[in-house]
C-alpha cells in the first residue's frame, strides 16, 4: 500500500487553496474520472447533504490551480520501464554557468524534470540533475549525446535498476477542515460505479480498440495532460478520428496493464510547501541493497527509493531515496532518524537537496508526430 504523506502547509500560495480546491487535490491525484462529464464526477463525489458543488465549481477551481501553477497538468504518469526508454542523468556545473546549461538542458522535450541541487556535505560536484526519457534506448542515448555535445560537459548517466517504492502524492491540510476521502482508487470498483460510458458496454471488451496509430496519438495528446475542457476526452476522440468510449476505454485498459501507475492531479509540491526535499543517496554492499531498500521503502517519509548503477570513479552511491518536506532542519532529522534505527551510520552517503526548480512536466516518450496541430488544437 503507498503511503501517503500528511502535513500543514505555511506556503503563501498553497495557504491561498480553497476547501473546494484542497479536497479535489486531496482525492484525485489518482482515479481521475474516466466518464464524458469529469467534472460533473467530481462534483458528485464531493457533494454532501450540507453542501452541493457544481460541475463548473470543479472546473473553476481546477483551472484556478493550474493558472497558479499549484498543478502541472491532470493526465497520466506512466511506467518508465512499460511506456518507453529513461534515465536520471546529471551534470557538474560552475555555479555561475547554472542557469545558462540548465536553459540549454530545458530545450530538449525529452527533458521532463530538472533540478539543480547541492550537496550537503560537499562530497560531489553534480549539482543540475534531470531526467530523460525517449521512445527507445537509442532515442535516449542520441539525446543524452546532443546535450553533451551543446553543454560540453560529460553527463552522468543514472538509469534506474530497481523500484522499491514510487510514487507522489500528497495529502494536506491547510485549512483546519480534513479533507473526506470520498474517492475509491481501486480501478475495478472505479471502473463499474464512475464510468457510466463504460458501463453502457459492460465490458472493456465490447469496445472496438484502437488502432495502432489512434494508440501512438492517444499517448501523445496526454502526456501533456487533459485539454482544460469540460468535456476533455470527447476533444481527444475527434482529433483521433475515434469515439469517446474508445478513447476512454483505452485509458483504463492501460491503468489496469500499469502502463499508467496513476491517472489525475500532478501537482507541483514546491507550490505546496514542500521546499526541503532531499535525494539521499547510498553506498550499499551490492549483497544487502535489497534489503536495505526494502525497509527504506516501508519508511512513511520517503516518497520514492530505488537503486541506480554506480559510476566509479566519479559516482560511488547505488541506492536513491526521495524524501520531500517543508522545513530542512526537520528533513535532516528525518534522516538521521532513519541512518540510526536502520542500522546504516557506518555506511557512506550523501544527501542533495534542491534549491531551483527549472522543469517540470509529464514525461515524453514518443517522438513528435504530424499530430502537432490537433494537439494545439485540443488544448485550447
Amino acid at each position: 500500500m503507498t503511503a501517503i504523506k500528511r502535513t500543514i502547509i505555511s506556503d503563501k500560495s498553497a495557504s491561498q487553496l480553497t476547501q473546494l480546491q484542497q479536497d479535489i487535490i486531496n482525492n484525485f491525484q489518482k482515479g481521475f474520472p474516466l466518464s464524458n462529464s469529469p467534472y460533473l464526477a467530481i462534483a458528485q463525489k464531493l457533494s454532501s447533504k450540507q453542501k452541493q458543488i457544481t460541475e463548473q465549481d470543479v472546473f473553476s477551481a481546477l483551472l484556478d490551480l493550474d493558472y497558479s501553477g499549484v498543478t502541472s497538468r491532470i493526465g497520466p504518469v506512466f511506467d518508465h520501464k512499460k511506456a518507453g526508454a529513461s534515465t536520471l542523468a546529471a551534470l557538474a556545473v560552475a555555479e555561475k554557468d547554472l542557469d545558462k546549461i540548465a536553459s540549454i538542458v530545458n530545450q530538449f522535450e525529452q527533458v521532463n524534470h530538472n533540478y539543480a541541487r547541492s550537496s550537503h556535505f560537499d562530497k560531489t560536484n553534480y549539482n543540475l540533475w534531470f531526467v530523460v526519457t525517449a521512445s527507445d534506448p537509442v532515442a535516449l542515448h542520441n539525446t543524452l549525446t546532443r546535450i553533451e555535445l551543446l553543454t560540453g560537459l560529460a553527463v552522468l548517466v543514472l538509469p534506474m535498476e530497481a523500484s522499491y517504492h514510487l510514487d507522489l502524492a500528497f495529502t494536506m491540510n491547510i485549512t483546519g477542515k480534513p479533507s473526506p476521502m470520498v474517492n475509491d482508487k481501486n480501478l475495478k470498483d472505479f471502473l463499474t460505479k464512475q464510468t457510466p460510458a463504460l458501463n453502457e458496454h459492460s465490458a472493456l471488451t465490447q469496445t472496438k480498440p484502437l488502432t495502432e496509430l489512434q494508440k501512438s496519438q492517444l499517448r501523445k495528446l496526454i502526456e501533456s495532460g487533459l485539454p482544460k475542457l469540460l468535456q476533455p476526452y470527447e476533444t481527444i476522440a475527434q482529433a483521433i478520428n475515434a469515439t469517446e468510449q474508445q478513447v476512454l476505454a483505452q485509458i483504463a485498459t492501460w491503468q489496469q496493464t500499469g502502463l499508467i501507475r496513476r491517472f489525475g492531479l500532478v501537482v507541483k509540491h514546491r507550490k505546496l510547501g514542500f521546499n526541503a526535499n532531499a535525494m539521499v543517496v547510498w553506498n550499499i554492499n551490492s549483497e544487502n541493497v535489497d534489503v536495505v531498500a526494502a525497509e527504506l521503502a516501508k519508511r512513511p517519509e520517503v516518497s520514492l527509493c530505488y537503486r541506480r548503477p554506480r559510476r566509479l570513479p566519479d559516482w560511488q552511491y547505488n541506492l536513491f531515496c526521495m524524501i520531500h518536506g517543508t522545513d530542512k532542519d526537520y528533513v535532516l532529522q528525518q534522516i538521521k532518524e532513519i541512518t540510526e534505527q536502520l542500522s546504516l551510520k557506518n555506511i557512506e552517503k550523501d544527501i542533495l537537496f534542491s534549491f531551483t526548480a527549472y522543469k517540470q512536466k509529464g514525461a515524453s516518450y514518443l517522438k513528435s508526430n504530424n499530430l502537432q496541430a490537433k494537439k494545439e488544437a485540443a488544448h485550447g
